[in-house]
C-alpha cells in the first residue's frame, strides 16, 4: 500500500467513524425522547385516573368526533365523539359517587406521535344504592400528540369473563 492509499483509507475510516457516531447520537436522542413520552403518558394516565369531576376527566380526551370509547358500562358499549363520551361520563357520575381509581400496573409505548397505554385499574366508590362498589378492569388508551399536547383518541375498557359462567369477573386480580 502506498502512502497515498494509506491516507485515503485513514480518511475514509474517520468519515465512517464520524457517521457511526452521529447515527448513535441520533438514536440515543430518539430513545430518550420516547422514554420521556412514555413517562409523560404514564403521568397523564395517573392524572386522568385521579379526576373526580367531568371537566377534569374530559381534558384528557381529543375534542373532535374521531375520539371513541368502548366501555363495559352501557348499553350502548361504544361512544363516538367527545360529546357522546362526555354525556356517558355525566350519566355515570350521577349514579356513582366518590370514585377513586388506582392504577395497579401500566405499560406505555410511544413512537413520539402515538402512544399506547395498557393498564389494570381498580376502582372503588358508592353505587346508586349508596353501597360500596369495587371493580378491577383493564384499560387500553391510544394517545395522539397534536400541537405538543397528548390526548386520548381511543379508549377500550374491559373485564375478564369467566368462560364457565359467562359472567364478568369484576373482582379479578388479573
Amino acid at each position: 500500500m502506498t502512502n497515498r492509499e494509506g491516507e485515503a483509507v485513514m480518511k475514509n475510516s474517520k468519515i465512517l467513524g464520524l457517521l457511526a457516531l452521529c447515527a448513535l447520537l441520533f438514536l440515543a436522542s430518539v430513545l430518550k425522547a420516547h422514554a420521556t413520552d412514555e413517562q409523560t403518558i404514564t403521568d397523564l394516565e395517573h392524572k386522568a385516573a385521579a379526576a373526580t369531576t367531568l371537566d377534569e376527566a374530559m381534558q384528557f380526551y381529543a375534542s373532535g368526533d374521531e375520539v371513541a370509547l368502548f366501555d363495559v358500562m352501557g348499553p350502548p358499549r361504544e361512544f363516538k365523539g367527545n360529546k357522546a363520551i362526555r354525556d356517558h361520563f355525566a350519566e355515570l357520575l350521577k349514579e356513582y359517587k366518590e370514585p377513586k381509581v388506582d392504577i395497579i400496573e401500566i405499560k406505555v409505548i410511544s413512537d413520539g406521535q402515538l402512544a399506547l397505554a395498557r393498564s389494570v385499574q381498580h376502582i372503588t366508590g358508592k353505587g346508586p344504592d349508596g353501597k360500596t362498589v369495587e371493580e378491577t378492569f383493564r384499560q387500553t388508551d391510544l394517545w395522539r400528540k397534536t400541537d405538543g399536547q397528548w390526548k386520548i383518541i381511543d379508549q377500550h375498557i374491559s373485564i375478564p369473563v369467566d368462560m364457565k359462567t359467562d359472567k364478568g369477573d369484576m373482582a379479578s386480580k388479573m
